[in-house]
């Protein structure tokens, strides 16, 4: 009997599904949050360094009087040039090191953002060289750093950017543009004599504002969007040639015409207007 009494009166504890302990399954639990919690919050400290950015001077500003032709080769990087305003005519090399890169260096990070980059001018020719950096756009998965020029040319000059990786900016008047990109995202508004964009995986944005019935525009490339644009109504001839192509044109096709559009590729998109 008195066995059968202590068996009757010990306690016992609810079991979940499967014969867990309650404790168990809480402690588990508290685990599991703990470590979602912390998530979020790396997630937020990160997103908030992002905002952080520490800058290095490469070289310049270079004076750019006198100057009709800048050339652009190297590793990747985001480039912005014009020939409007009145302002100074020059350059500045720069690379910009954003979130966690900006502001925790140490031997996990090889060399300074500004890598082997460099500036040079020899007569009307400026030479830029961003060097050899690994990452795509000129951003590494540790430093987060950009490499960034910005120049101010007079009208007319001609511009040629020969990289594996590139974010390009072009505004104002000039003579020739030739661009060549593995994977290019590339903008233009103003005028140019003649245009070439070629790029494995190529985004081009052009915005003619003025025509003089002699341009040519020349795009290729494997993969292409490109949207080309007048913003004076012209007559235009143009062609397409690709092994799958949607092609919108606003514009009608007219033999002979100038500006002479061509663009080849494998898959291609193209909006004319």
């Amino acid at each position: 009997m008195m066995g059968e009494e202590r068996q009757m009166g010990a306690s016992t504890r609810p079991a979940l599904s499967g014969g867990q302990p309650k404790g168990a399954f809480m402690r588990k639990r508290t685990i599991v949050l703990s470590i979602l919690g912390g998530l979020v919050g790396l997630a937020v400290i990160d997103g908030s360094l992002q905002m952080i950015r520490a800058s290095d001077a490469i070289s310049g500003p270079v004076d750019l009087t006198g100057v009709t032709r800048l050339a652009v080769t190297g590793a990747a990087s985001d480039i912005s040039i014009s020939t409007r305003g009145d302002g100074a005519r020059e350059a500045v090399l720069s690379g910009t090191r954003h979130g966690w890169g900006a502001i925790w260096r140490s031997g996990w990070f090889a060399g300074d953002c500004t890598g082997q980059a460099r500036m040079t001018r020899d007569g009307d020719t400026l030479t830029v060289d961003m060097g050899e950096r690994g990452g795509f756009f000129g951003w590494n998965d540790w430093d987060d750093c950009t490499l960034s020029l910005n120049a101010q040319l007079a009208p007319e000059a001609m511009v040629s950017i020969h990289q594996n990786a590139s974010r390009i900016r072009l505004s104002g008047d000039f003579s020739v543009i030739d661009v060549d990109s593995d994977a290019g995202d590339f903008a233009f508004s103003g005028h140019a004599a003649s245009v070439a964009a070629t790029g494995a995986a190529l985004r081009a944005r052009l915005a003619f504002e003025r025509v003089t019935n002699t341009e040519e525009i020349r795009i290729s490339g494997k993969m292409l969007d490109a949207t080309v644009r007048f913003l004076m109504p012209t007559p235009i001839s143009y062609g397409v040639e690709a092994i799958a192509s949607y092609v919108d044109s606003a514009l009608a096709n007219t033999p002979g015409a100038r500006p002479d559009i061509r663009i080849r590729g494998e898959m291609v998109r193209v909006r004319i207007e």
